[in-house]
């Protein structure tokens, strides 16, 4: 199975949430569900709230809906989307 580059934009429900607390919580979710963190950064959105966007590569075989839903599940959260999934050539 090849490698998938797949990029994750979250938002958080409310302005006032604590995004460092977010980030970690999913960072560990992608750590969990053997995927490798590539990269992760914020940009603003809107009315004071920022997106998290988080890069990471995992085997295609694993796919991508249980981070999704594992992601979705976390208090605090208001919108999961993927926005780029790219396959690696190897």
């Amino acid at each position: 199975m090849a490698t998938i580059i797949v990029t994750i934009k979250v938002l958080p429900d409310s302005p006032e949430r604590d995004l460092n607390e977010l980030k970690k919580k999913i960072e560990k979710i992608i750590e969990e569900s053997e995927g490798k963190l590539y990269k992760e950064s914020t940009e603003p959105i809107a009315f004071g709230i920022n997106a998290m966007v988080f890069t990471y590569m995992i085997d295609e075989s694993k796919g991508t809906e249980g981070i999704e839903n594992k992601i979705k599940s976390i208090e605090g959260i208001g919108d999961v989307n993927i926005s780029d999934m790219t396959r690696m050539m190897e």
